[in-house]
């Protein structure tokens, strides 16, 4: 029998304690007691707050949730089936190692890179560079700053699904199925259909490669294992988390990433079923902005970057007394270092000087069978990441792709070359420590030097010819020049110079900071060339190189500033006193949030941050929110109402009923104001004329489309009248007759049922305070089920006959309810296929063994 070497372990083990080690150092204040700091990870824990203490009493989440944006699905908040099944999910815990977050995200992302890289064939040394490359690439420390957590560890667990699916097609079907099985549940579970989108897009590719390469060899029978194999247990994947899924499908269209109802004026902008194209491509990566890819300060980093000691916008302002101390300070401030075609950016993509290099490298002499698929994911990455500046591309995607016009943000498209980018370099490498060709030795140092001359040459080249600006400049220019009635153009004019030479110095820095890493590259790979240097030498120097390179660029975003203590950190959910206010009153209502919080703890007016922040929902059922994914109809609401209502409301201090009807009719009882006299606390402001959770109306105004529904909003008292589109008519059985002693009164609000006591000698119509959703919502009437509608453009009306009635409404979707159900069948099969796996492979050793001796 032969004896297992254990020496093959040592640079798996190596690997390990590698990407151990610097996840520790990277995120060390986490292990001295401090927690990080996420906004979005803020802000879905307050939208999710109600959802957990609703679990609390019931044993599973809720499926509506009153928090936010009046109420809608909880789905994309917090979900769970109502089944106790242990899902195959549960390995995400065991791939954390118990670590505290953030620091397995980094530890997870490099492992199942170095895994991909093994299973290709790479060194496993060379696979340590690789895994470094991917897990710190600047997006990944960017993406734990701001709290997009699923994102990241969808991304980690990418490359371990491709992993996957190359052992199936190296015909190792049992191991292969099992981990694909195994990251594939783990990877949809983190439910971020984006990444997954474009996992998808690297998957074909690949599954292209391999149809090609396995018909060539006339192999149809491996070909078709492999595929069904493959495709099998992708879709058992899917089904185990089909609660999730099944329930995202069935809302995608109702959400505002299904589109409006409303006509549009700009008929190319509209998508039909999907978000509107200004909306969708607003952060698309600016071409020159690729340059980040090898100089992250090429475009000025980030939004928040901040102007240098030896700023020149500083020295001007100094120099400049006219101009008054208010004004210098928001010049200073608006004085953005960024100059690229996003709106804003937390930071740069950054895949590292030294990984540019050697995947410029890979393609020039690369003979790997690998090259082609990942040069075409390359470009496909790259050109969807461009969006709006490669509109005729991508704006006909956006319209004929599946399911493509239900995303945003392009950018985050260059996660596909995130992966193929060190992959290629890692590939080139391990060919070249292969080489034994002199010949061909001296032929790839020669144009190593050549590429890195290249590199140097481009990136001069940028500091002289870009202008170093960008549209937000020139605006700034001129509403600078309007400020100053164009009385002061000299200044405006050495102002706008100033930001452009900071920017110029900030990209001169980071440009010779660049091409000292090239430099060092080539000559580690021209020596090595030369014979001059061994292959251990050139491992250890290009992982040192990397992991200097992007680790120091990673702390320019996740800094210690980061990480915060614990008590901070709850103090983001603390009462302030418009809350212990609002908590006396144990009506059930709904409030409105204009106390926006500012960087120095005190608070001031807005009106835009009510629907792009969720802190309240924390503590209150809130007329706003933050949501990506809101419904349509209530984006529709607040585009073309609310925010009017809202002006309305404080041009007249909230005392003119008939100037905010909206607000009314979504039992909007309390606004929440910045305090005069104390600007560090919050005061409530009650709204009588808010029209409770329901009532019954006098007439019914019947209109012929969503336009027209909408925009009689304006002028009609929804206290008397209520709005209703005429496909809804047929629900109507009765048109109600007024009776001065009918009532309807809520009864119990449980999010996922709602209760109401009703009485009435006549035909009535009533309208619930509560959004309309058909996809869950039934109604019944003493027990048995009957139709609503949809009434006010957004609530929900009844009619309701005469008498003594208990009226309940109850959401149940039967569609999420069949995920539910196929999820507990899919665990089963994936349970056994497991063990199955485990028995085989136990087996083909043994005999293998057997073989051997």
């Amino acid at each position: 029998m032969k004896k297992f070497n254990f020496k093959i372990l040592v640079p798996h083990i190596v690997a390990f304690f590698t990407f151990l080690l610097l996840s520790v150092i990277f995120t060390s204040p986490i292990f001295n007691g401090k927690v990080i700091e996420q906004n979005d990870s803020h802000q879905w824990r307050a939208s999710a707050e109600q959802s957990f203490r609703y679990k609390e009493t019931h044993g599973h989440f809720p499926r509506w949730t009153n928090s936010m944006f009046s109420g809608m699905p909880a789905y994309q908040i917090m979900m769970d089936g109502k089944s106790n099944i242990i899902t195959i999910g549960s390995f995400t815990e065991i791939f954390t190692l118990g670590l505290p977050k953030p620091a397995y995200f980094l530890l997870i992302a490099c492992a199942c890179f170095y895994f991909l890289c093994i299973v290709i064939g790479v060194n496993p040394w060379l696979s340590i560079l690789g895994g470094i490359a991917y897990g710190y690439c600047s997006y990944n420390p960017i993406l734990v700053v701001v709290g997009h957590d699923t994102k990241l560890l969808s991304m980690a667990y990418a490359p371990a699904i491709l992993a996957s699916m190359f052992l199936i097609f190296d015909k190792k079907y049992w191991i292969g199925g099992s981990l694909l099985l195994i990251f594939s549940t783990c990877f949809i579970a983190q439910n971020h259909q984006q990444i997954l989108y474009y996992t998808l897009i690297m998957v074909f590719c690949i599954v292209v490669y391999f149809i090609i390469k396995t018909v060539k060899q006339k192999d149809y029978k491996h070909l078709t294992i492999s595929l069904l194999l493959a495709g099998t247990l992708a879709i058992i994947s899917l089904l185990i988390c089909s609660v999730g899924y099944f329930a995202t499908y069935e809302y995608a269209n109702e959400s505002m990433r299904g589109g409006s109802a409303l006509a549009s004026t700009d008929k190319t902008n509209q998508t039909k079923g999907g978000l509107n194209k200004d909306y969708a491509f607003q952060w698309s990566y600016g071409r020159a902005e690729n340059l980040t890819f090898i100089v992250p300060n090429a475009l000025g980093g980030g939004s928040s970057t901040s102007l240098g000691d030896d700023s020149k916008v500083a020295d001007v302002l100094q120099q400049t007394p006219n101009i008054p101390d208010q004004l210098k300070q928001q010049l200073y401030q608006a004085a953005s270092m960024y100059w690229g075609d996003q709106p804003g950016t937390s930071g740069p993509v950054y895949f590292g000087s030294i990984m540019c290099f050697l995947f410029l490298l890979g393609l020039v002499l690369s003979k790997s069978e690998h090259k082609w698929w990942l040069l075409a994911l390359t470009l496909i990455g790259i050109l969807l990441a461009l969006g709006k500046n490669f509109e005729s591309l991508n704006y006909f995607l956006f319209d004929h792709l599946p399911f493509y016009n239900k995303f945003r943000t392009p950018a985050m498209a260059l996660v596909i070359p995130q992966l193929t980018v060190p992959l290629l370099g890692v590939i080139f490498v391990n060919e070249l420590v292969k080489t034994t060709d002199k010949e061909r030795l001296i032929a790839i140092g020669k144009k190593s030097l050549i590429i890195g001359g290249s590199i140097a040459a481009v990136l001069i080249l940028f500091y002289f010819f870009a202008d170093f600006k960008n549209e937000e400049t020139n605006e700034l220019r001129k509403n600078l020049s309007n400020a100053l009635q164009n009385n002061n153009n000299e200044f405006v004019n050495a102002y706008i110079g100033a930001i452009v030479k900071d920017r110029q110095a900030l990209y001169l820095a980071d440009m010779w900071r660049t091409l000292g890493f090239i430099i060092a590259g080539v000559a580690v790979i021209y020596l090595y060339t030369k014979q001059i240097i061994k292959p251990a030498i050139l491992y250890t120097a290009l992982i040192l190189l990397t992991a200097i390179d992007l680790v120091s660029v990673g702390k320019r975003y996740l800094t210690d500033d980061n990480f915060v203590d614990p008590t901070d950190y709850a103090d983001t959910y603390k009462n302030y006193n418009a809350d212990d206010q609002i908590d006396r009153d144990p009506a059930f209502f709904r409030v409105l949030n204009l106390a926006a919080t500012t960087g120095d703890g005190t608070f001031q007016l807005s009106i835009g941050n009510t629907f792009n922040d969720a802190i309240a929902s924390y503590k209150h059922n809130m007329i706003g929110g933050y949501s990506p994914a809101k419904l349509g109809i209530y984006n529709d609401l607040i585009t073309k109402q609310l925010y009017k209502n809202i002006q309305a409301w404080l041009s007249t201090s909230g005392q003119v009923k008939d100037s905010f009807p909206v607000l009314n009719m979504l039992n909007m009882k309390y606004v929440i104001l910045p305090d005069q006299n104390n600007p560090k606390q919050t005061i409530a402001i009650p709204n009588k004329y808010a029209l409770g959770s329901c009532w019954l109306v006098k007439e019914i105004k019947y209109v012929d489309n969503a336009d027209e529904e909408i925009n009689a909003l304006d002028s009609i008292d929804p206290a008397k009248t209520v709005v209703m589109n005429q496909s809804f008519k047929s629900e109507v059985s009765a048109e109600p007759i007024y009776d001065s002693s009918a009532y309807i009164r809520l009864i119990k609000n449980d999010n996922d049922d709602i209760s109401y006591d009703f009485n009435s000698s006549t035909n009535q119509f009533a309208v619930f305070s509560e959004i309309y959703y058909d996809k869950g919502w039934q109604v019944y009437i003493d027990g048995k089920q009957v139709d609503y509608c949809k009434v006010d453009y957004v609530l929900r009306g009844l009619a309701i006959p005469a008498g003594k009635h208990s009226i309940e409404f109850k959401f149940d979707s039967k569609f999420v309810d069949l995920g539910d159900k196929l999820s507990v069948f899919a665990n089963i099969f994936a349970w056994g296929f497991l063990l199955l796996s485990g028995f085989m492979i136990w087996k083909n050793r043994k005999n293998d063994q057997k073989n051997v001796s």
